[in-house]
């Protein structure tokens, strides 16, 4: 079985669970309220685009804390990850293969296929995504839009889903859990390497 088929299977303890989903609750009364700043940056996006947008965001908030696999994730939700003989290890030791989460692809090609009723599958790859995705420029930016990483002169390595205010939601590698950058554009890791935005066509 591929790992994007695996079985949706999500142990989350009860104590765990409540402070996650109020902290993605809480993000999304946070983009709620910066909704009109960003209007003026989105300022050719329909009012279609907006929904579908809030909707795909949404999806990647709600699984704030979910482990980082690589390979993982599919259209339904985290899935088992696999080692490649480079990635998907943490200090020399494969923990995708027995980790059930997402990868920064995996995150954002379920985000949209949840937040589009299953209209939009995307690739489970990020050069793919942005090959195949509307470029929108980064500051027309609107909530849901996919923002694309890589190193000066190097391949597309990373995708995050955008929220609103500067901030996205993405898996970020192996041994963390899917999470929220507030500040892309001066985080000094994920700043410099931001090099292109895409908005699927839902």
């Amino acid at each position: 079985m591929h790992p994007t088929q695996a079985p949706h299977r999500r142990r989350r303890t009860p104590t765990r669970r409540g402070p996650v989903v109020c902290t993605a609750l809480a993000l999304l009364l946070w983009i709620s309220a910066t909704g009109t700043a960003a209007a003026c940056d989105g300022a050719a996006a329909t009012t279609a685009e907006r929904d579908t947008g809030q909707r795909v965001a949404a999806a990647a908030l709600h699984e704030l804390g979910t482990p980082y696999a690589w390979g993982g994730g599919g259209p339904r939700g985290p899935s088992l990850g696999f080692c490649d003989g480079v990635n998907g290890y943490l200090q020399g030791v494969c923990m995708a293969d027995h980790t059930i989460g997402f990868d920064c692809s995996g995150l954002a090609l379920f985000a949209w296929y949840q937040g589009t009723d299953g209209r939009v599958l995307l690739p489970h790859y990020s050069v793919d995504q942005r090959a195949e995705d509307r470029p929108v420029p980064l500051d027309q930016l609107i909530p849901g839009d996919l923002l694309f990483f890589a190193h000066p002169g190097g391949p597309v390595h990373h995708v995050g889903v955008y929220l609103g205010g500067g901030a996205m939601v993405h898996a970020e590698h192996t041994g963390t859990v899917v999470a929220v950058l507030p500040d892309v554009a001066h985080d000094p890791v994920w700043g410099p390497q931001l090099i292109a935005a895409a908005r699927p066509d839902a």
